[in-house]
């Protein structure tokens, strides 16, 4: 069992106000220990702010705000440096959170493990390889752990790594391109450092819903199809928000 202060949740938020509040009631109910929060919003002008606020003033989470807008990987990057407790949680803004005790159980298998890294899963293992579909470039993508909910041992991290989180292309000796998005170059320099990184079991999976990209798979110049898709993850999170007010309310 761990200590309330041992893990502080990150997350960064712009323009997904009704997923937001979701994440966060959602979060805070069923992690399955007392967790804080912080918030970095990226100048949503969805009324996200407002509702960040009034969270904030009950001390439901911490908030800071970029006016002038920050990329998520320099949110990482951020949170990563300043994290005041042995645990550090990202969590994407639109992830909601469906099993009670789901932050328990990912502290509890990096103890168990002794992982610098808990993960829920490991994507393109042995790299893959991909095409642009409008520029054609190509690149093999570096494997990574997924980025919208990993679990991050800073005591142990913290003085072997200060790889950024952000997007990076590495030139191979054959001329070809390794294409490290947000913590692939993070999770390369943690194996190389010899630390453990751990994957949660396969059934974690029914215990969150990553509903994805919703902050910016948005407006105009999407394929009708995709627009479509999106307008329906919007409405379904609109559903579930209705629920968890009524299910998680915050004082």
């Amino acid at each position: 069992m761990t200590s309330a202060a041992s893990v502080r949740a990150h997350l960064a938020s712009l323009d997904t106000a009704a997923a937001t509040e979701l994440c966060i009631r959602s979060l805070r109910a069923l992690a399955g220990i007392d967790v804080p929060v912080t918030v970095g919003d990226c100048g949503s002008t969805d009324g996200s702010l407002g509702m960040l606020e009034r969270f904030a003033a009950s001390g439901a989470l911490t908030l800071e705000v970029a006016p002038a807008g920050r990329a998520h990987a320099a949110w990482l990057d951020q949170w990563f440096a300043a994290c005041d407790t042995r645990w550090c949680l990202f969590s994407d803004s639109d992830v909601e959170y469906l099993r009670a005790g789901w932050l328990r159980d990912m502290v509890a298998v990096g103890e168990h493990d002794g992982a610098a890294i808990v993960a829920t899963r490991i994507q393109a293992r042995g790299g893959v390889a991909y095409t642009h579909p409008v520029t054609g470039a190509a690149r093999m993508l570096a494997e990574r752990p997924e980025p919208w909910l990993m679990l991050i041992d800073v005591a142990a991290v913290r003085p072997l790594v200060r790889t950024s989180f952000t997007y990076r292309d590495e030139l191979q000796p054959d001329g070809t391109k390794v294409a490290y998005d947000t913590a692939a170059a993070f999770y390369r320099d943690v194996l190389a450092a010899g630390l453990v990184v751990s994957e949660m079991p396969a059934d974690f999976s029914a215990a969150y819903r990553h509903f994805g990209s919703l902050s910016w798979q948005r407006g105009q110049g999407l394929p009708w199809r995709r627009a479509v898709k999106q307008a329906v993850k919007r409405a379904w999170v609109r559903v579930r928000l209705a629920r968890a007010r009524r299910r998680y309310p915050i004082p």
